[in-house]
């Protein structure tokens, strides 16, 4: 059902200042965006913007009211799955269980069709459905980023979120094992899409079941990226990649460099 990942969604305070940042450090291209109505995505309404950079979109979201907002720049909000018949795509997931947040999709101003999930029946995380428009998407000159490979998310019950995805998503799980944070995680394929789950050493710190940790960008090389970041401003917290249970090439960056939001570049296996 889902094709890929479309976007990473992210909070911010300042909308230009988050702008600038995906601008300067990954040569993104602001592909629009404007003011927001008030709606589940951003109850006190506010303002947005699409950034494109390689093949991957992240949306910024700014809203009126800050109060309670954290003080980082991008603070992860939702992802954005691609569906190829959105109508569709709500009638086999209300089947399977799932509440949509709004009777009906609405169109935003790239001409995408979306439709948030209900979070009460996504384990609290924010999630939605999209359609692309017919037309194809421009290219950019950014950062060279082939797609969004997974979401990750922090749980506080390994074994049972690994069951949700598999009966909810028919969902395969590849394999996982213990962290390089000290805890556990796993990886679960589902439709042409992939979520990395981690339950950490201690997951009694955890407020809620699930929470949004990080993003993968997939690129063909990473040592060829290296230096290209770098020259942005970007630091890693490595100088070469490790290999992950499933046979990813993983870099993250510093997080002090990416506005305190956790990413990674992967190169995936052959």
């Amino acid at each position: 059902m889902f094709e890929k990942i479309q976007h990473m969604g992210y909070l911010t305070p300042d909308l230009d200042r988050a702008v600038a940042w995906f601008e300067e450090s990954f040569g993104a291209v602001n592909a629009g965006g404007g003011p927001l109505g008030k709606g589940y995505a951003m109850p006190s309404g506010g303002r947005n913007a699409y950034m494109r950079f390689g093949n991957a979109e992240a949306e910024l979201l700014e809203p009126e009211d800050k109060s309670g907002l954290s003080s980082e720049i991008l603070t992860m909000h939702h992802v954005g799955y691609v569906v190829a018949d959105i109508n569709k795509a709500i009638d086999d997931l209300t089947a399977r269980g799932f509440k949509f947040a709004s009777d009906k999709p609405n169109v935003n101003v790239l001409g995408q069709t979306l439709l948030y999930f209900d979070s009460t029946t996504t384990n609290g995380v924010k999630m939605h459905i999209t359609q692309l428009p017919g037309e194809a998407l421009e290219g950019n000159n950014g950062l060279e980023i082939e797609r969004i490979v997974h979401a990750g998310y922090r749980v506080k019950d390994l074994e049972e979120a690994i069951k949700w995805y598999v009966d909810k998503f028919d969902g395969q799980h590849l394999g996982g094992g213990p962290s390089r944070s000290g805890g556990r995680n796993a990886f679960v394929n589902f439709g042409q899409v992939q979520v990395e789950l981690i339950e950490p050493g201690d997951p009694s710190t955890m407020g809620a079941d699930h929470a949004m940790d990080h993003v993968g960008y997939v690129v063909g090389d990473i040592p060829s990226c290296i230096g290209k970041c770098e020259s942005h401003g970007l630091k890693f917290v490595s100088d070469t990649p490790n290999t992950n249970s499933v046979g990813q090439q993983v870099l993250y960056f510093e997080t002090d460099t990416s506005m305190g939001s956790r990413m990674h570049l992967t190169r995936l296996p052959d």
